[in-house]
C-alpha cells in the first residue's frame, strides 16, 4: 500500500528535531496534498515535514584544535639510552 494517499492524522515517518531520530509522526498540516507539518508522537513537538532527512553531521575540512596546537610544538626525540628502574647506588 505505499502508494495510498495520506490524509490529516495519518502516522508517518520524519526525522524528530527534538528527539533527534527516526520517530513516527502525526501528519497536522497539509497543502495540495503534499505533507507540510507534522508532530512527533513521542515528544509531541510540532515541525516542518523534513522527509525524512536530518541528523546527518556535516562533514569538516577543518583541523582540530588538537591538530592545530601539534602542529606549532617542535618536535621532540626519544631518548636514546633508557633506564632501568632499580635500586639506587
Amino acid at each position: 500500500m505505499p502508494d495510498a494517499e495520506l490524509r490529516l492524522g495519518d502516522t508517518i515517518d520524519d526525522f524528530c528535531r527534538r528527539c533527534r531520530l527516526l520517530m513516527n509522526h502525526y501528519v497536522v498540516s497539509m497543502i495540495n496534498g503534499e505533507v507540510r507539518k507534522v508532530r512527533c508522537q513521542t515528544c509531541q513537538h510540532e515541525h516542518d515535514y523534513l522527509h525524512g532527512q536530518g541528523g546527518e553531521k556535516k562533514k569538516s575540512n577543518r583541523q582540530t584544535l588538537f591538530d592545530q596546537i601539534a602542529a606549532t610544538l617542535p618536535s621532540v626525540e626519544p631518548p636514546t639510552q633508557v633506564r632501568k628502574p632499580g635500586k639506587k647506588k
